[in-house]
């Protein structure tokens, strides 16, 4: 039973890990509208979806 435990918490690990390692690298590479929340690339100056200005 506690070796299922240890699997079990071993997997929550990895999978909240990679979550966070996901969220740390979309915010250093884009940028979110705040208009529509669309991503966008760092080099944009507007939108790609709505056209609003990124500051």
């Amino acid at each position: 039973m506690f070796d299922l435990i240890v699997l079990v918490g071993m997997f929550v690990l990895i999978l909240a890990s990679g979550v966070v390692a996901t969220n740390v690298y979309c915010r250093l590479s884009y940028n979110c509208c705040q208009s529509c929340g669309s991503m966008n690339a760092k080099r944009r100056d507007q939108c790609r979806k709505c056209g609003a200005a990124i500051p």
